[in-house]
């Protein structure tokens, strides 16, 4: 239903179209007092009026009663005429050329704008010389020429690039999703893409999330184990929960865990027994399949561990630090085809925190200190594709960029928040069934004094009592 609101913001619109209006009005109305006389003047000039007042009411027709939907559209007209009308002077700025054999310039050419939402796609001929990289490291100076808030570009073929030009961020706000969503079997719902489409991370992959403090880490581990919660009560995923924080961050929601442990000793006896039934399960499987598939009776394992760095790094303990690298090493390069997972998060992405930061195949970089780190966790082709975590806001907690397994295009996603109430639902809702506590592992000096002393030989007697 049209509101004189809207009625007001239309013609307020139109304040050019009306001056023009008035004017020939005003004119015709002029010509008619000094003209009605003669034969045939005058009604020339009253249907002349009628006519500029049916253009008036015409383009009122064809606005329609969605007067925002008529702004956004003339708006999105008048932004891609604006693309168009200046992208060879700005191309020609940013070094976006080539010199032909001729000695002509050559410039990147543009494609017709094609608007989803609030986003302009605009496709991209790069000349043979120009590299995705060259448009890449443009994107900053192009968005801010275009008055938009990112561009970034996908494709890999020179003639095939789109860019991508954000108008609005749909992960400028948080959101959260309700609880018991199906699982498909094969993947987690942990939040939206940056195109507003759900973002599901595949569960089989080992995924490692780096974060500095405040990143919104959070927000990925609870994604996750609210993702499972139908599994995890239907006995399909069991999730072992590690929390190096004494337990701040998952005794929330232990309820859901099926193995928990908080401190050194017991966080490495779980990685070990989990190593120990990851190799069983390999045996009983060779020779029957090549891929487990996850039953009540032999489910997924999903070893999820909070601030890794305190096993990997930070353990004062030498032999529970080598134990527990061992463990890791062990399980994510022997794990995912007997439906074993890792799931871990860090702050600190250095080799030296992590020795088998190689063995995570699918990376999550929520805000980053420097570029550096980025390309630690995402590798350098993705900080050249513009996945740039160092630059991502402290005010947009949880938002990241993911590199898929395939090495496909990093995708800029955020993760649903969930609130303590929220946890609390999904640990009396979704509990564990069969849940078992971790016995302590022993250190290795308790475990030397345990060990009975061998007996002395015949030959050292005899050689003490001569």
């Amino acid at each position: 239903m049209i509101t004189w609101a809207d009625e007001r913001r239309y013609w307020a619109s139109e304040k050019r179209t009306l001056r023009i209006a008035a004017g020939w009005l005003v004119i015709l109305g002029t010509l008619f007092i000094l003209l009605h006389s003669l034969p045939g003047v005058g009604a020339a000039i009253v249907i002349s009026m009628v006519v500029v007042v049916a253009v008036l009411l015409i383009r009122r027709l064809r606005a329609g009663r969605d007067v925002d939907a008529y702004f956004s559209k003339r708006w999105k007209a008048s932004v891609s005429d604006g693309i168009l009308s200046s992208w060879t002077a700005l191309a020609r700025n940013l070094r976006l050329e080539v010199r032909g054999l001729d000695g002509g310039v050559i410039v990147a050419g543009l494609g017709v704008p094609v608007w989803e939402g609030w986003t302009c796609l605009v496709r991209v001929h790069l000349p043979p010389g120009l590299v995705k990289e060259d448009l890449v490291s443009a994107s900053e100076h192009i968005a801010q020429a275009f008055g938009a808030i990112r561009v970034s570009v996908a494709g890999d073929r020179l003639d095939a690039l789109v860019m991508r030009i954000d108008y609005t961020d749909p992960l400028a706000e948080s959101f959260w999703f309700p609880l018991g969503a199906p699982w498909d079997g094969h993947s987690v719902l942990m939040g939206l893409a940056e195109d507003g489409s759900e973002w599901r991370l595949p569960l089989g992959p080992h995924t490692l999330v780096a974060g500095a403090s405040g990143s919104g880490k959070a927000s990925l581990v609870w994604g996750l184990l609210l993702g499972l919660a139908q599994p995890i009560r239907d006995g399909f995923v069991e999730v072992w929960g590690i929390d190096r924080k004494g337990g701040m961050e998952l005794a929330m929601g232990r309820e859901m865990l099926t193995r928990f442990a908080d401190d050194a000793q017991r966080s490495v006896a779980l990685l070990e027994e989990a190593v120990e039934q990851m190799q069983a399960r390999a045996r009983s499987l060779a020779g029957l399949t090549r891929q487990h598939i996850a039953t009540t009776e032999s489910p997924t394992i999903v070893v999820l561990i909070d601030e890794l760095a305190a096993l990997t790094a930070y353990e004062t303990d030498r032999d529970m630090l080598r134990r527990a690298n061992a463990a890791i090493a062990t399980l994510a390069s022997q794990g995912r085809a007997v439906g074993f997972i890792v799931f871990a998060c860090l702050q600190d992405p250095r080799k030296e925190t992590l020795p088998a930061r190689g063995l995570f195949t699918q990376t999550v970089g929520l805000r980053l200190r420097d570029r550096a780190e980025t390309a630690m966790v995402l590798g350098d082709g993705a900080v050249a594709a513009g996945a740039l975590s160092h630059e991502i806001s402290r005010s947009t907690p949880g938002v990241a960029f993911v590199v898929p397994e395939d090495g496909t295009a990093p995708i800029r996603v955020r993760a649903a928040y969930a609130s303590d109430e929220q946890i609390r639902e999904a640990a009396v809702t979704y509990p564990a069934p069969y849940p078992r506590p971790v016995k302590p592992a022993e250190r290795a000096e308790e475990s030397r004094a345990r060990r009975p002393r061998a007996p002395r030989s015949s030959k050292s007697q005899q050689m003490e009592e001569s």
